[in-house]
């Protein structure tokens, strides 16, 4: 496993992701994981990082997004705005190539 590894989707401080790729040579499957914290700012995506070490020991491609939080630039609908624009950068990233784009699940919790 290796990562994770952070880019910026766009130019705010909480606007970015985090790649951590499974051990092995081809494209994995990706699990794009998005952290809960009723979109605070005071909750982060240190939240996601467990969830995302632990499927990419599964196989996974894990991609931890950050996006902007309520008291922190965030809300409706600039949230699910960073959202659709770190989903929108994957095939950009570092570690792209080892990523299968056609096939990406979206996980969430709250």
């Amino acid at each position: 496993m290796t990562g994770p590894v952070a880019t910026a989707y766009g130019p705010g401080p909480d606007q970015f992701l985090e790649v951590t790729l499974p051990d092995g040579d081809g494209p994995a499957p990706v699990v794009v994981v998005l952290h809960g914290g009723f979109w605070r700012a005071r909750y982060g995506i240190e939240l996601a990082r467990p969830l995302a070490a632990d499927l990419a020991a599964r196989g996974w491609a894990a991609v931890a997004v950050e996006y902007r939080r309520v008291g922190a630039g965030g809300g409706w609908p600039t949230t699910l705005e960073d959202v659709a624009a770190a989903l929108d950068a994957l095939p950009d990233v570092p570690g792209a190539a080892r990523m299968d784009l056609a096939d990406v699940t979206v996980v969430g919790h709250s």
